[in-house]
């Protein structure tokens, strides 16, 4: 069948009658061969009353192609023009062919000539008929042109600028090229001067983009465009697809607009809410950086600094670059606040420990994991060495000389009822089994106490996941043997003679093995231990709750941190050992809870010191030591008949509440003893709060949820917008807990249509204390042209989203309602 022939059988499913038109009688044959059933063909030949006749009088209903050929005739001699401008005129010149394959009127032939190029490619024709609409006018159906020719899944002006910008950075001159060969070169660049007021004698993609960045970056001159350049920056930083060319062109036009040097002497006011440029988060780094290092920027001042950094679009390349300066700004304040604290007891050390001293070490911790996750990056060695600094001589060394008098006034180690972990198993196991419920165990090698008080942020912010942080004194020395034996059920603990092996009961409780031997003793209950990783591998749905169900009480062992730390050539990644644990206990938690597990414990079996510096020859001690050695570890000595000097303290087995016969050598604060091959900067062993305070987190598993987000406002206080500028405060409600978790939003301004009116603006709603006025978030929101044109009058939407969880995309929040009542006046830019 011939495209004319497919034409029209389609005509005639809509019309009676056509009318063909050939004046230079090239189609006769064409015409001639039709095959149109249910259609008669008539030739004009002198026979126009007949055919008037035939049509209209004869055969009322019937179906009719009307061919004529030769010159038209006037209008004054057309008998048939009655007839032709009541039915449907068929033309077969190329633009009427494009015409009809698109289903437009005969009057936009105009366009098709002026764009022949274009409808040349019937790729083309078909992804411009998947556009039209039936009331397209002829700007319309060019707006449409410009998407299948930069190939855009919006048509916009601001996608057409994103894919020829992308276009450009990709070394890509076809848009250009097309552009100029489908003559819609005037077309585009008109709507750009329209939208912008951008004028040029040879316009061209790249030189827009100088102008349109110069006129939105606050060091830079304005160059006249006007107020909706900024919007379209906005969109674009937010519009997936073209991030890459963004950030590629962003960091060029910086160069080309001199942008470093007018940075050298900004001041942080100034840039503060620039995001165009990398350069830009740069100088915030740098010159927090050098504020952070010289104490001369108050905690409250730098905090608001990086939060308000962390809604622009560089914050997730720079993220741990303002996670490290925040981490290390906390930690010198809080050794500025400490460092000095006095002790009256070890049990009040302890405690207070357990309370706020350790957040020291937790941020101090954050710290070297984010500078090491930055490749340990120049920028930041001015704040590594004043943290090292501040963490080794004023906080480790300095707490630990204060909490050392106690521990050297003390007469034993003490044996405190729910806080020592000798007394773990009948403080907080046996409850749990008399209450006829099943108890978990998880014990990780080496978890400290401030590592496990950011995994119970984890655990808390896991719905349906509810845990509490208490604290335990590990039995001494705080080591893994003696540590991993105190955790289980027991009467009395010793260690053998010439060794530094355990005894439980007079049982040995090496390795798995022996600590299975020991809990399979335990009267009235079936208990048994696991590694961890043995314990993942079990389907939770089959053998997971079939073994679960044998047993009373389940041990589940983990050494992830431990084992990274004591090996010399591993000590340094200890921290990310620490990340990754974290990570895991979580998942240990979930598959129990997928076994019907609900009781849960995560405690450890000793605390540690860690210096990420290497420390210097003096940092090590040369003890002189006399008796029978048994052990010698960097933080104790082990033996009987020991004697050592004032470098450290001594205990007997029974001041440790050990049996046996043999001493206990204890360096004083945070002193090592002088050890070949050992490690020197991850230890523990010794008396510091940093090892002996171990964490005692118990998570249970609830049937129903226990997590909302903060609920976010907008203090409406008109329902207005009157010039071009609408300022908005977002009231975050109530502040985030454990419980209430932050709620980040999406916020811009909409027509009823669907149009971006505005930027948008993103918050994460974090806010954990303060009124509701120190809980309010302000922004200013710039209105598009469009929002005092083609709106003007109209009801807008202020529209709030929120990110669907796993994914890219957003839902919508709330939404708040406004007429748009902006004066003429206002449709000026500032000059």
């Amino acid at each position: 069948m011939s495209q004319i022939e497919d034409s029209l059988r389609k005509l005639f499913e809509k019309y009676r009658i056509i009318f063909w038109h050939d004046e230079k009688e090239e189609l006769k044959d064409r015409f001639e061969e039709l095959a149109l059933p249910g259609v008669e063909r008539i030739y004009v030949q002198n026979n126009e009353f007949y055919i008037k006749h035939k049509i209209a009088r004869e055969d009322p209903e019937g179906q009719y192609l009307i061919y004529r050929t030769g010159k038209r005739p006037a209008y004054v001699n057309n008998w048939l023009q009655d007839l032709e401008l009541a039915h449907y005129e068929f033309h077969t010149n190329q633009e009427a062919t494009f015409l009809q394959e698109l289903g437009l009127d005969y009057g936009f032939k105009d366009l098709v000539t002026e764009h022949i190029e274009f409808f040349k490619s019937k790729d083309r024709r078909q992804k411009l008929k998947a556009l039209l609409g039936k009331v397209d006018t002829f700007r319309d159906i060019r707006y449409k042109m410009l998407a299948v020719l930069f190939s855009t899944n919006t048509i916009s002006l601001t996608a057409f600028i994103q894919a020829h910008a992308s276009a450009f950075n990709d070394g890509n001159e076809r848009p250009d090229r097309e552009l100029e060969r489908y003559n819609l070169n005037t077309f585009y660049w008109g709507l750009i001067s329209d939208s912008f007021k951008y004028y040029a004698e040879s316009p061209g993609i790249y030189d827009f983009l100088l102008e349109v960045f110069s006129n939105v970056f606050s060091l830079t001159k304005s160059s006249g465009l006007t107020k909706d350049a900024s919007l379209l920056l906005s969109v674009w930083k937010d519009t997936i697809s073209y991030q890459e060319a963004f950030q590629q062109l962003s960091a060029k036009i910086a160069e080309d607009l001199n942008v470093q040097p007018l940075l050298e002497d900004a001041n942080l006011e100034d840039i503060l809410e620039d995001d165009l440029f990398r350069l830009v988060d740069f100088k915030i780094i740098h010159d927090l950086i050098h504020l952070v290092v010289s104490e001369s920027i108050g905690n409250d001042k730098a905090s608001q600094v990086i939060k308000h950094r962390e809604n622009k679009y560089w914050y997730r390349e720079f993220k741990d670059f303002y996670a490290a300066t925040s981490h290390a700004m906390e930690m010198i304040s809080l050794v500025r606040k400490y460092a000095s604290v006095a002790f009256s007891s070890i049990e009040q050390g302890a405690k207070r420990y357990s309370q706020d001293l350790h957040l020291v070490d937790y941020n101090y911790r954050k710290f070297i994991w984010h500078y090491r996750n930055k490749g340990q990056n120049k920028v930041l060695e001015p704040l590594f060495e004043k943290v090292e600094k501040v963490y080794s001589n004023d906080w480790l060394l300095q707490l630990n000389n204060n909490w050392q008098s106690v521990v050297d006034a003390a007469p034993e180690w003490p044996l405190l009822p729910r806080v020592s972990q000798s007394r773990f198993y009948k403080d907080h196991v046996e409850p749990t089994l008399n209450r006829g419920q099943r108890q978990f165990v998880i014990i990780s090698d080496a978890l400290r106490y401030e590592c496990a008080y950011e995994y119970l942020q984890k655990v808390n912010a896991e719905n349906r996941y509810e845990g509490e942080l208490q604290y335990m004194l590990t039995a001494m020395p705080s080591y893994t043997q003696l540590g991993m034996a105190a955790l289980l059920p027991h009467k009395s603990l010793s260690i053998v003679d010439g060794s530094d092996k355990v005894c439980v009961d007079e049982l040995p409780c090496q390795g798995l093995q022996g600590r299975n031997k020991i809990l399979a003793a335990l009267e009235g209950y079936k208990a048994v231990g696991i590694q961890a990783e043995e314990f993942m591998k079990m389907n939770s749905s089959t053998e997971g709750r079939a073994f679960v169900k044998q047993y009373d009480v389940i041990y589940i062992f983990h050494n992830q941190i431990d084992k990274t730390g004591d090996d010399k050539t591993s000590e340094d990644k200890v921290f990310e050992a620490v990340e990754r644990e974290l990570v895991f206990l979580m998942d240990v938690i979930k598959r129990i809870a997928n076994m019907n597990g609900t009781n849960m414990i995560i405690t450890s079996d000793h605390g540690f010191i860690y210096q990420h510096t290497a420390l210097e020859e003096s940092d090590f001690s040369d003890v002189q030591v006399n008796g029978e050695v048994w052990k010698e570890n960097r933080r104790f000595i082990l033996g009987r008949n020991l004697k050592g000097d004032a470098s450290t303290r001594h205990f007997k087995a029974g001041e440790l509440n050990l049996a046996g016969d043999f001493d206990v050598l204890i360096p004083k604060s945070i002193n090592r003893h002088r050890v070949k091959g050992a490690g020197s900067r991850f230890v523990h062993g010794g008396a510091s709060l940093q090892e002996v305070v171990i964490p005692l987190v118990k998570v249970t598993k609830k049937r129903q949820d226990t997590l909302k987000q903060v609920d976010v406002d907008v203090i409406q206080q008109s329902n207005k917008i009157t010039t071009n500028i609408l300022s908005v405060s977002f009231l975050q409600t109530e502040v985030a807990t454990d419980s209430i978790q932050p709620r980040t939003i999406r916020a811009a301004i909409f027509s009823n249509d669907g149009e971006l009116l505005s930027d948008q603006f993103s918050y994460n709603f974090d806010i954990e204390e303060g009124s509701e006025r120190q809980r309010e978030v302000k922004h200013r929101f710039q209105l598009s042209s469009k929002a005092s044109g083609k709106y003007k009058n109209q009801t807008v939407k202020l529209v709030l989203e929120e990110p669907v969880e796993g994914s890219s995309k957003w839902k919508l929040y709330k939404e708040y309602m406004y007429t748009l009542n902006i004066s003429f006046s206002n449709d000026f830019d500032d000059f």
